[in-house]
């Protein structure tokens, strides 16, 4: 019900205004532009336009003139030229591009593409050993060397000159190339750093061609440039999305004969060809090759123009795909029995797998799946006699490269960044590095971090579900990695249609809000036709379509998730926590507690503001708000947010809490599995249900404050109220069961049922007191059940006794009992409790 988080940006309203004003686009496309962090007028200008002829002069990268003129002195002294590349998409089209130009412009020009297995990434000496060998005196990088402080060292000995096109993270210090074309270098001007390895490579090309040569090179190669820079995922955000949307415009009339023929073999060719199509249909093709063959067949298909070569090695590539997806598919199984038969995902926060002949060139993806199944770090190890080499992704908040530092003590070497990383490992020591990796993650990450989230722009709604909304939208495509399409969150709208459809593999729904009805479709979202009711009230978060169905064009949602309403999950987990409150036996009869009266009059408590609580988060103290009731949680959470902490719904825990935010709300506190000492200062919001309870918060801090007045004891008396069912709940429960019953057996989910009986009878029904009926029923004969996990299984007993009397039952009488404890408690309460 509440799988994934929602993030809401927050643009400055003012500057959306002036962007609606100085670029004439309406407030929802400005509110993406400036989400995407294009806040500056000749940034939007650029965004907009996609102009390529923005791009910017590229001898304004440190080392690009000393490039270019010892390229072209290599040229004119027919000097043997070898660009060395990389296994991956970006190496792999860098390659091709900066080869194919030199050719183009008279160099003797060869290339090296190093093995994934027996070589690994980057520079390799016995491959400078070879390519000296065979003449040549020129070696140009791209898409790797940045960090080959001894391999470029080791070339000059050789009697090589290096050139270094890269775009990777640089260290502190810089191999002492003839010359080193980065954006990322510390003292390199170029105004923008995110070009992926081809990208560099474009720009070498770019200049050395000249600026009367510029727009016959972009046509040339801008197909080419196009596919590595998404493949590599980098930001679609300046050049990469100027030389993207160009790219896109060209690729599917491209000349480029190798190119053709792989489309043609994807089976696009007819499709428009968009980012997706590229990143998850034509580039794995591509990456095949390196993966589990040889990446200097895939250079030669972007080289050739024979195009009978050219669908042959098409062919090929499209061969190791489904070799590469098919034992990608059985690692995958293989890892996925690992995590159900060895793994506690409850305990274990980093997923770390290891298996024999799992391929090392797909376990990377592999553990990419396992992430964004279970959205938690994941490692994958290949191993292959004592050792194993292992490949990691990770989620946001948990920073993969400093988490196996962390370990190194348990590594043979390790490298890469947040997200993303490589290890090596002697296989005795993978359990000591498992638990010491889950230690780390158990400090870093809270059980929060583990829940998903997506990113919403802002909410839309009826009234911007139209033609001209999803028109002006598609002008900031192309989407991708630093500019993800919209999404938007579309609230309080109900459900008057659901059901599955394409196979049972897709959600349909149709939402009415307002009196306005809206299509939604949910690719692979057919579970969810499991979670949701007609009647209920849903958020959905969407992005936005126009779908032509028999002639007819609409506006449809295209959905990404669906919740209940804040407040009703809220209100869901609330009566969850509670009902665990209960069976822990708080609730007593305060006045039977002998030390009471001396600890209520010897507690130093004084009633505080909830604005004092803004102050002390200012001066970096953390504080704890203990909230017992419903009307409380709605109330604190508005509170909270009049003072500017709206934030604060994400820190929200129900019964138990051991670990600190800076501000932290837990409700229905179990307070002897709670540690409170985490906090600087803790406020009780409204009253204990009970004086054990409030006496044992005060006695676990020497700084509890409380903020509750007469109101909030009457929220108290709402809630036990709300879960003592009366006459009324216990016929209408009755009643739906029986008559829904097959064979006087009815299942469903819990929260499920209490909704269908709430929009049937248009009555109040939580969990709980939905539970409550059930067992009084069961207690007086009437049915028995059986409960696994949310799910319900209802027997119906043919009982053939006297009329069942419910006030009879001892269940009933004891809530009923424990409401008129609270009374006492109350005003035992109110009669004897100072505050100084």
């Amino acid at each position: 019900m509440n799988n994934k988080k929602w993030i809401y940006s927050k643009p400055d309203k003012y500057i959306v205004q002036e962007i609606c004003k100085t670029f004439k686009v309406s407030p929802l496309t400005a509110t993406v532009i400036l989400n995407r962090g294009v806040q500056e007028p000749e940034d939007i200008k650029m965004f907009l336009e996609s102009d390529i002829n923005s791009l910017h002069d590229p001898f304004l990268m440190k080392g690009m003139r000393k490039a270019v003129d010892r390229i072209k002195k290599a040229i004119a002294e027919n000097e043997k030229i070898t660009v060395y590349g990389d296994y991956d998409v970006d190496g792999v089209t860098s390659t091709a591009i900066l080869a194919k130009y030199l050719s183009q412009c008279g160099a003797c020009v060869d290339y090296y593409i190093p093995d994934r297995i027996d070589e690994g990434y980057g520079i390799n000496k016995q491959a400078l050993e070879k390519i000296r060998k065979n003449g040549t005196s020129l070696v140009v990088t791209v898409d790797s060397g940045i960090t080959a402080l001894e391999e470029v060292e080791y070339a000059i000995q050789l009697g090589l000159d290096i050139i270094i096109t890269d775009h990777h993270e640089c260290k502190e210090e810089i191999p002492k190339a003839t010359a080193v074309l980065n954006p990322k270098q510390k003292d390199c001007s170029y105004p923008f750093k995110e070009l992926a390895g081809v990208g560099v490579a474009f720009k070498l090309i770019q200049a050395l061609a000249g600026k009367d040569n510029f727009l016959s090179i972009v046509d040339h190669y801008c197909d080419i440039v196009c596919l590595g820079t998404i493949a590599d995922v980098v930001p679609l955000l300046g050049e990469n999305r100027l030389i993207v949307s160009r790219g896109l415009k060209t690729i599917a009339a491209t000349k480029n004969v190798g190119l053709k023929s792989l489309i043609n073999v994807s089976g696009v060719k007819d499709n428009k060809i968009s980012t997706g199509t590229i990143g998850f249909i034509i580039a794995p093709r591509i990456n095949a090759a390196g993966r589990v063959g040889s990446a200097l067949r895939a250079v030669q298909l972007f080289l050739t123009d024979d195009e009978f070569i050219a669908d042959e090695i098409a062919q090929e590539l499209n061969e190791e795909n489904k070799n590469r997806q098919a034992t990608e598919a059985r690692i995958l199984q293989e890892a996925l029995e690992i995590i159900e038969q060895e793994f506690d995902l409850g305990r274990q926060k980093v997923i770390v797998l290891s298996g024999e002949d799992w391929h090392h060139g797909v376990i990377g993806i592999v553990a990419s799946r396992i992430t964004d199944r279970f959205y938690r770090p994941s490692i994958l190890i290949a191993l292959e006699g004592d050792e194993g080499k292992g490949s990691g992704r990770s989620i946001s908040g948990f920073n993969l490269f400093k988490a196996l530092h962390e370990c190194k003590d348990y590594l043979i070497k390790f490298g890469g960044h947040e997200l993303a990383a490589g290890l090596s490992i002697e296989r005795e020591k993978i359990p000591s590095f498992l638990e010491n990796i889950n230690n780390y993650a158990n400090e870093i990450l809270s059980d929060d971090d583990l829940v998903p989230r997506i990113y919403i722009d802002c909410e839309i709604d009826t009234d911007d579900l139209t033609f001209d909304t999803v028109n002006q939208l598609e002008i900031l495509e192309p989407f991708g990695m630093g500019n993800a399409g919209p999404v938007f969150s579309f609230c309080n709208g109900v459900i008057v249609d659901i059901r599955t459809v394409g196979d049972n593999k897709h959600l349909k729904l149709v939402i009415e809000k307002n009196g306005n009805f809206v299509d939604a479709i949910g690719f692979n979202m057919a579970n969810y036709s499991e979670q949701f009711i007609v009647g209920d009230v849903v958020d959905i978060a969407c992005s936005l379509d126009i779908n032509l169905y028999n002639g007819l064009k609409r506006v449809q949602l295209i959905l990404k998730d669906i919740k209940l309403p804040d407040n009703k999950i809220i209100e869901y987990k609330y009566y969850k926590s509670f009902d665990s409150y209960i069976r822990s036996d708080i609730i007593g009869n305060a006045q039977s507690d002998k030390n009471g009266m001396d600890v209520v009059n010897n507690l130093n408590l004084f009633k505080g503001n909830i604005a004092d609580i803004a102050i002390h988060l200012n001066n970096n103290n953390s504080c704890l708000i203990i909230v017992n009731t419903l009307p409380g949680i709605q109330e604190v959470i508005k509170e909270l947010k009049a003072i500017g902490l709206d934030d604060v719904y994400f820190n929200v825990h129900f019964n138990v809490i051991n670990k600190k935010n800076l501000l932290d709300i837990i409700i229905n506190p179990l307070t002897d599995q709670c540690n409170f000492d985490n906090y600087d200062y803790v406020y009780i919001y409204d009253p204990c249900f009970n004086f054990k309870t409030f006496r044992e918060i005060c006695q676990m801090h020497n700084n509890v404050t409380t903020l509750f007045g007469d109101c909030g004891f009457e929220w108290c008396e709402t809630v036990l109220d709300s879960i003592i069912p009366e006459r009324q709940d216990f016929v209408i429960v009755y009643q739906y069961i029986k008559t829904r019953s097959i064979n006087n057996t009815y299942s469903d989910s819990l929260h499920l049922l209490s909704r269908r009986i709430c929009i049937s009878y248009n009555a109040s029904m939580n969990y709980l007191k939905l539970m409550h009926c059930i067992n009084i029923f069961e207690e007086l004969g009437l049915l028995k059940y059986t409960l696994c996990g949310h799910q319900i299984t209802i027997l119906q007993c043919n009982y053939k006794g006297e009329k069942v009397n419910i006030e009879s039952s001892s269940k009933l009488i004891e809530l009923r009992k424990m409401r008129d404890k609270f009374r006492e408690y109350k005003i035992f309460f109110n009669n004897n409790l100072k505050y100084i």
